[in-house]
C-alpha cells in the first residue's frame, strides 16, 4: 500500500473487518485518504464471492476523486486497479432500474429528468394550480401586495413550497393521491396547496413518460423490496457498502442502502453530522447517521484529530459547538444542532501538523452599513493577496444574492477573484442581452419589448455604432404607437414618419434606430428557425467570442426545453432566458466541481458550496441575526409576516408530523421549521469557520440596503460569543 500513516481513529477504521460501523469524521480529518485506503485494503484482503466494495457518494466531483483516490492505493500496493464500483446515489439507482425495467415496471428506454427540467416543469404546474386557485393565492397576499407583483411573489414562494412537499413526500414514498387522502379539513393549508401542486407535478412527470431523480430511487427500492433472489445476488456483488457523506443521507438513500446490505450486514457509514447544512432544502436530515451510529451492534468510531486549521481557529469551532450544546436558550438546538464532539489538533510525528497559532489569527468586525463592509472586506483581501501571493483566501457570504453584489466590489476594485456562485456575472449578461431580444421577437408589437430589445443591444454594439443618445433613442421607441410601421414600413416611407413627431430628430439618433430595424428585420425573418438555431442567429452578430460560448450553452438548455415542454413556444422559452438572467433557472450553473482555490487569486462563493474546500484566509460576511437567527422570536429571512410563516418550512414540518414521523411537541409546524433552520445555520456557521487554515474574518453590518433606505440589522449572539471567547483567550479580537 502507499504511504499512508493513519492516526487515531483511522486505525481503528482500517482495522475494519466486517458488520456496521458508524464515523464522525472531523472537518479536516482526512476522511477521503482513509476511505480511499479502507477499501483499498478490503479488496487486497480478498472479498467472499469475487465480490467488489460499493463506494456510494454525494457528487460525480467526489467519484471521480475517490476512484483515483482507490486507483492509487491498490496500485502503490502492486494489485489490479478493479475490485471496487464507486457511485452516486442516483447513478446507483439508475444502474438497477436499467438492469431490470421489466421488475421495476417501467419501459426498458425509460429516461431520467434533469434537475432544470424538473424544476420547468415544477415551474408549469405552479402555474396550473394558480389559474385553478386564484382566491387562494389571491387572499392569502395583503392588499397591498394584491396584484401583478404579488402574482410574481407568490409563484416564487409557491416553487419553494411545492419542492419541499414534493422532496419530502417522495422520500417517504408518498404518492400524492395518498398524501391528498390524507390531510383533514383542518390540516395545514400550505400542506394541503403542496400536495395539490406535487399532483400536478407528477402528472407532468407522466406525461412525458420520464422519472425524476427521486422516483428513480424510490423505483430502486421498490425493486430490492419485491425480488429477495435480486437482493441475494447483489449482496454477493458487493459484500461491502462504504458510504460517504452520510450526514446528508435521505430516507431513500437509507432504505436503498440498508436493502443492499441487509440486516446486520457489512455497512460502513462515513460522515459528519455537524457538517450536515443541507436539511432546509432538501430531504436530508443529520438525525439519520446519528441514529445507527446509535444503534446497537454499530461500531462508533470518531475521527476527531484533525491537522487543516491552526488550533487557535479549532477553538472557536469547538467553542461553537460546546456553546450550543450546553448553553443555547433553545432546548431543541441544544440536542439537536451537533453532536457533542471537539477537534483535535494533530501530535507530534503526524505528516498533517497544523499551522502554529504563531502564524494565524481571527478578527471580528462590526461595520455600519453593508457597503462599508462589502468595500473593506474587498480591500483587505487584495491587499493580503498582495502581500502573501503564495497563499489562498476566499470570501464567503451566506446568499448567491449577495455573492452578486460583493462581486461588483471586487471587479471595480481591480481584484483576480473566482465567482463560484450559482452563475457569474459574465454569463447572466449574456442571457440578460439575449433574453431582451428573445422577448422582442415573441412580440415585436409591443413598443416596451422593442425598447427593451435597442437597450440590450446597444451595449453589444462597438463604440463606433454608438453615435446617438440612447435615452433619447428609448424615448422615441418607447413612443412609437405603430411598431409594425417602422419595421416594415409600407413603400415610400421613412424611418420618420413612423417615429412620434416631436421635430427634428439627430441623425445620430436616427443612425442608431437604422441600424436596429435593420438587424431586427434580419432576425424576425430568423424567428421560424428552432430555437437553439435562432438564439446562435442572434448571438453570432451580437456577442463575441467569449460570450458566444455561453450563449451556445444557453441555446443547448432552451433546445432541451423546448424538446421536453412540446407546446412552449417563443414567449415561454423567452421567459427562461429571463430566469437565467436573474440566476434562478438554473441554466447557467457553475458547479465549481473539480475546483482547487489558486494562491493568489479571491475565492468568492457561497458558504454552502465552500464545504469540502478550504484556503489560508477566510473572511465570513453577514454574520447578522437576519441570516443566524437565535430565537423563535427573531425574524426568518424570505419569510412575510402576512403569510404566518416560512410557506416551504411550515408544509414540510406539518408533513413529518402528520406521518409520525415527529411530535409537534406542542408547537406549530412554522416553529418545528425555525428550530431546524436556527440549528443547521449553526452548523453552516461551524463549516464556514473550519474553511480557514490560518486566518478567519468574520463580520457583519448594522443596516444593509432596502430599496432606497438602509435597514438596522440585528447583530446575532453567537458572533459576539465567539468574540468574547477569543478576546479573552487571545487578547485583541480586531488584527488588521
Amino acid at each position: 500500500m502507499s504511504g499512508f500513516q493513519p492516526r487515531a481513529g483511522q486505525t481503528q477504521i482500517l482495522d475494519y473487518r466486517e458488520g456496521q460501523m458508524g464515523v464522525c469524521a472531523v472537518p479536516g480529518s482526512g476522511k477521503t485518504s482513509t476511505i480511499a485506503v479502507l477499501a483499498a485494503r478490503l479488496v487486497a484482503g480478498g472479498l467472499p464471492s469475487r465480490g467488489k466494495v460499493l463506494v456510494v457518494t454525494y457528487q460525480n466531483a467526489a467519484v471521480d476523486h475517490l476512484r483515483t483516490r482507490i486507483r492509487e492505493e491498490l496500485a502503490a500496493g502492486g494489485r489490479l486497479q478493479v475490485g471496487c464500483d464507486v457511485r452516486t446515489l442516483h447513478s446507483l439507482s439508475h444502474g438497477l432500474v436499467r438492469a431490470h425495467p421489466a421488475l421495476a415496471g417501467v419501459e426498458a428506454d425509460f429516461h431520467v429528468l434533469d434537475e432544470r427540467t424538473s424544476y420547468h416543469l415544477l415551474d408549469k404546474a405552479v402555474r396550473l394550480w394558480n389559474s385553478q386557485n386564484p382566491r387562494i393565492w389571491g387572499r392569502l397576499g395583503p392588499d397591498e401586495y394584491y396584484g401583478e407583483s404579488w402574482e410574481q411573489e407568490w409563484q416564487r414562494l409557491a416553487a419553494q413550497l411545492g419542492r419541499a412537499v414534493i422532496s419530502t413526500a417522495k422520500n417517504r414514498r408518498l404518492k400524492p393521491e395518498v398524501l391528498l387522502d390524507q390531510l383533514g379539513e383542518g390540516d395545514n393549508q400550505f400542506l394541503r396547496i403542496g400536495a395539490q401542486i406535487y399532483q400536478f407535478y407528477q402528472q407532468q412527470v407522466q406525461t412525458i413518460g420520464g422519472l425524476d431523480f427521486d422516483d428513480l430511487v424510490w423505483m430502486a427500492v421498490e425493486l430490492l423490496e419485491a425480488n429477495p433472489e435480486l437482493r441475494a445476488h447483489l449482496r454477493r456483488r458487493w459484500p461491502v457498502v462504504l458510504e460517504d457523506e452520510a450526514q446528508d443521507s435521505v430516507p431513500l438513500q437509507e432504505a436503498l442502502l440498508g436493502l443492499l446490505t441487509g440486516e446486520g450486514g457489512n455497512w460502513i457509514r462515513v460522515g459528519d453530522p455537524n457538517q450536515a447544512i443541507m436539511s432546509s432544502f432538501t430531504a436530508a436530515d443529520p438525525r439519520f447517521l446519528r441514529r445507527f451510529m446509535e444503534q446497537e451492534g454499530v461500531q462508533a468510531i470518531e475521527m476527531a484529530i484533525s491537522g487543516r486549521c491552526a488550533p487557535r481557529i479549532l477553538e472557536l469551532a469547538n467553542r461553537l459547538v460546546e456553546w450550543t450544546c450546553q448553553s443555547h436558550p433553545l432546548e431543541q438546538v441544544r440536542s439537536e444542532a451537533f453532536r457533542p464532539q471537539r477537534i483535535l489538533p494533530s501530535g507530534p510525528g503526524d505528516p498533517q501538523q497544523n499551522p502554529p497559532d504563531s502564524e494565524s489569527s481571527a478578527a471580528f468586525r462590526e461595520y455600519n452599513n453593508q457597503p462599508e463592509e462589502f468595500a473593506d472586506v474587498v480591500r483587505r483581501a487584495r491587499h493580503f493577496a498582495r502581500l502573501h501571493p503564495e497563499c489562498t483566501l476566499s470570501i464567503l457570504v451566506p446568499t448567491n444574492r449577495l455573492g452578486y453584489e460583493l462581486a461588483e466590489y471586487l471587479r471595480q476594485s481591480g481584484a483576480e477573484f473566482d465567482e463560484l456562485l450559482q452563475s457569474g456575472r459574465a454569463s447572466r449578461q449574456v442571457a440578460d442581452t439575449l433574453g431582451g431580444v428573445m422577448d422582442f421577437l415573441a412580440d415585436p408589437l409591443q413598443r416596451q419589448c422593442l425598447e427593451q430589445a435597442y437597450h440590450s443591444m446597444r451595449g453589444c454594439w462597438p463604440k463606433k455604432e454608438q453615435v446617438g443618445d440612447e435615452q433619447q433613442v428609448g424615448t422615441l421607441l418607447r413612443s412609437c404607437y405603430r411598431p409594425e410601421a417602422l419595421l416594415f414600413p409600407d413603400p415610400g416611407c421613412g424611418l420618420e414618419q413612423a417615429l412620434p413627431p416631436v421635430g427634428p430628430i439627430a441623425a445620430g439618433d436616427l443612425a442608431e434606430i437604422q441600424h436596429l430595424v435593420q438587424t431586427l428585420q434580419r432576425w424576425l425573418r430568423a424567428a421560424p428557425l428552432p430555437i437553439d438555431q435562432l438564439v446562435l442567429t442572434v448571438a453570432q452578430d451580437l456577442l463575441g467570442e467569449t460570450e458566444f460560448g455561453r450563449a451556445h450553452k444557453l441555446a443547448l438548455y432552451l433546445r432541451n426545453q423546448s424538446e421536453q415542454h412540446l407546446d412552449w413556444r417563443l414567449p415561454e422559452l423567452a421567459r427562461e432566458l429571463g430566469q437565467a438572467a436573474q440566476g434562478r433557472s438554473g441554466a447557467l450553473a457553475e458547479e465549481g466541481e473539480g475546483y482547487e482555490p489558486q494562491p493568489g487569486r479571491i475565492t468568492l462563493t457561497t458558504m454552502h458550496k465552500a464545504k469540502g474546500l478550504e484556503w489560508d484566509l477566510v473572511y465570513l460576511v453577514g454574520v447578522d441575526g437576519r441570516w443566524f437567527p437565535h430565537t423563535l422570536e427573531d425574524h426568518f429571512l424570505g419569510e412575510r409576516d402576512f403569510l404566518g410563516g416560512d410557506p416551504a418550512a411550515e408544509a414540510r414540518s406539518a408533513l413529518r408530523v402528520l406521518i409520525g414521523e415527529e411530535d409537534s411537541g406542542g408547537i406549530s409546524a412554522t416553529d418545528q421549521a425555525h428550530l431546524e433552520i436556527i440549528a443547521e445555520r449553526l452548523r453552516l456557521l461551524y463549516v464556514g469557520i473550519t474553511r480557514a487554515r490560518r486566518y478567519l474574518a468574520l463580520s457583519w453590518s448594522r443596516e444593509v440596503p432596502a430599496g432606497v433606505r438602509m435597514r438596522p440589522v440585528p447583530p446575532t449572539p453567537v458572533f459576539q460569543l465567539l468574540k468574547r471567547y477569543y478576546q479573552t483567550q487571545h487578547g485583541s479580537a480586531v488584527q488588521d
